[in-house]
């Protein structure tokens, strides 16, 4: 009886402590659905030689373009004070970033380094004039789902509802709204940039280059709308329902945030879409046409891609033929002479053979490929007559014997690739006054892609004009047209070929033929239209307004940043839209 009653309390406790072990909350499966994570690396400082320099340890940046590197300078006496920064790679085979500014008497100074994401991080130097024996290292955390917010973290959470957790679902860089960065490449690759308080508080540099990163191409999320929006946001169609709304902004797009409308979840969104490898990130696609390093992973997978410009893989048939007749006269050929010359001969003829083919190889590669720089470019571009700029998105396939020489851009443009993973070539530039490119553009015999962002001033322009003689129309566009289209009222009207500066008569589209379809009329062809995101095609090519034109032009690019490049134009190929000018 006893051994039953001691078997039956042993049932009843396990029982009890299964029923209760089920009752504990498991596990967290993630981050709470509502959270983000700040990541920020701590600032070193110190004093040296009258300047107090402090530099953070990492920065959180997207995985293409550039990592903005804050370096905060506090000049303590009373003379000014001419710094050069510096980042170099690692092992100091590379200066990847340079950079000089004045700092005042008593002046404090935030100096941005936009650092290539391929080079996750390095190591800071500075010089005044001499160098400094303090060197800072820095690293970069790149991911695809970084979210850009200049503004107060309060701001940010209630305008979002999201709360900070470590870990948190959406990974976040804040920047102070006084000392924000105002150059483009420090927000054109990032997927999100929000603006976290009124632009009315950023300084107008700051604004301009933030509303140049929408419109080509950016995603800008507004927490609180400006009252002047119509002035900040200059090409915003259309007037937005009192909600939370993504607009379409030229090349990229605006979301406003309504008041009391928390709009954490479309910020998750769309950073759960950009870490998915297919999603398309940014409005460019620059490819891989080989992987370099040893990355088995979906997202490089997905970079891969086949050469914009033809001819640009090694010869390795005529090669192997070349070695293989070289290897011939060596082999066989060389124990032939030795036999009936003796090896005297053959110690002579061997060196000489060697010498020929090496020579061959040579001449070879001077005829075919040359010394010149040869390019494919094609781009997008938004004429914005009332304000006399261009906003343009391009793309182009570089190849060439030798390096380029170093190249200067203006401040409102950058050039982004993708990172192929290998650490080596990155792109080494001066920031002083723009970006001034050094090195790494183009390794020798080797193609490369490059992608342009940028908004210039630009006085392009088509004009429009019906008379007696029939509808003219005059090409100032900088470019020759290949074809285009312009709407006049309900008139579809066809362009000719014109070139620049050439006056020409259009021709009125039949209406059973005024339908468009825009990718088979000025498209490009399927293997460059993979290098720009749908949306931005999409813009491009839309069914037309009234006074409205697009035109497909040739030549090097007018409108992109490198077309002063002396290089040798494989292909050619602009869309341009915009409002026609009256006679």
């Amino acid at each position: 009886m006893r051994e039953v009653l001691g078997a039956g309390l042993l049932i009843a406790w396990l029982l009890g402590a299964a029923s209760a072990y089920a009752s504990l909350p498991g596990e967290p499966e993630g981050p709470p659905p509502n959270s983000y994570h700040e990541i920020r690396g701590e600032s070193e400082s110190e004093v040296v030689e009258g300047l107090r320099v402090s530099v953070a340890g990492s920065a959180l940046g997207p995985l293409w373009g550039y990592v903005p590197l804050d370096v905060r300078l506090q000049n303590l006496e009373a003379t000014p004070r001419r710094v050069r920064i510096t980042l170099s790679e690692s092992d100091g085979s590379a200066t990847l970033v340079t950079r000089t500014v004045e700092v005042a008497p008593r002046q404090s100074l935030v100096v941005w380094l936009p650092v290539p994401t391929s080079a996750r991080g390095g190591v800071v130097h500075l010089h005044a004039p001499e160098p400094f024996s303090r060197a800072f290292s820095v690293y970069t955390v790149n991911r695809a789902d970084a979210v850009l917010v200049v503004g107060t973290r309060e701001v940010f959470e209630k305008g979002t509802g999201l709360v900070s957790m470590d870990p948190g679902r959406l990974p976040v860089r804040f920047l102070t709204a006084e000392s924000a960065p105002r150059e483009l490449a420090s927000y054109a690759g990032y997927s999100q940039v929000v603006v976290a308080g009124p632009p009315a508080e950023l300084h107008a540099d700051v604004w301009s280059t933030l509303e140049a990163y929408a419109a080509t191409g950016g995603q800008l999320v507004l927490l609180q709308s400006p009252r002047d929006l119509a002035r900040r946001l200059p090409l915003l169609a259309g007037d937005a329902p009192a909600k939370a709304v993504l607009q379409p902004y030229a090349l990229g797009w605006v979301r406003r945030c309504a008041k009391g409308l928390a709009c954490g979840g479309e910020l998750l969104s769309v950073a759960e879409a950009s870490k998915t490898p297919t999603e398309e990130v940014g409005p460019l696609h620059p490819k891989l046409v080989s992987r370099s390093s040893r990355h088995d992973s979906d997202w490089y997978s997905a970079q891969l891609g086949e050469p914009m410009l033809p001819g640009v893989q090694a010869p390795v048939g005529r090669f192997l033929l070349l070695i293989t007749l070289f290897v011939l006269v060596v082999g066989p050929g060389g124990l032939m002479l030795a036999r009936r010359k003796g090896p005297v001969a053959v110690l002579i003829a061997v060196p000489g053979v060697s010498l020929f083919t090496c020579l061959a190889i040579v001449l070879w590669s001077l005829v075919i490929d040359g010394l010149s720089l040869s390019a494919a470019r094609y781009s997008v571009t938004w004429l914005d007559r009332p304000r006399a700029r261009a906003l343009t998105a391009g793309v182009g396939g570089y190849y060439a014997s030798l390096t380029p020489a170093p190249f200067p851009l203006p401040a409102s443009s950058v050039l982004l690739t993708v990172d192929d993973g290998s650490r080596t070539h990155h792109l080494e530039s001066d920031w002083t006054q723009g970006q001034h490119v050094l090195g790494g553009f183009l390794p020798a015999r080797a193609y490369r892609e490059w992608g342009e962002l940028g908004v210039r001033p630009s006085r392009a322009r088509l004009t429009f004009r019906s008379g007696p003689e029939g509808t003219r129309v005059l090409n100032a566009l900088g470019a020759p047209i290949v074809a285009g289209y312009v709407r006049d009222g309900d008139v579809l009207w066809s362009l000719p070929e014109l070139a620049e500066g050439a006056e020409g008569t259009a021709s009125r589209v039949a209406v059973n033929s005024s339908r468009q379809d825009p990718l088979s009329m000025l498209g490009f062809s399927e293997r460059v239209s993979k290098r720009f995101s749908t949306h931005v095609r999409d813009v491009l090519l839309a069914p037309l307004g009234p006074g409205e034109f697009v035109v497909k032009t040739g030549g090097p690019g007018a409108d992109m940043a490198t077309a002063a490049l002396d290089m040798k134009l494989h292909e050619g190929l602009h869309l341009v839209r915009g409002q026609v000018d009256g006679p």
